[in-house]
């Protein structure tokens, strides 16, 4: 993933996506899922994920499980 967001960021510098202190800006498609589950009724799930990829290279950047439950009581 780190290899990616340095194609990505060399690929945005390389076509002039950058702001005025010269950072490069790029763009990305991020998206997430909080499944549910149906066992005749409608439950939501315990888990989720979430991703980010790079618009250019439709490489992954960066992508993370989340979850309600706390086994810690």
């Amino acid at each position: 993933m780190e290899e990616a967001g340095k194609e990505e960021l060399e690929l945005a510098k390389q076509t002039g996506d950058v702001d005025k202190d010269g950072v490069g800006l790029i763009t990305v498609i991020a998206d997430g899922v909080w499944s549910k589950r149906s066992y005749k009724v409608s439950y939501d799930a315990l888990s989720g994920v979430g991703c980010i990829v790079g618009a250019k290279t439709g490489k992954i950047l960066y992508v993370a499980c989340r979850n309600k439950y706390c086994p810690i009581l």
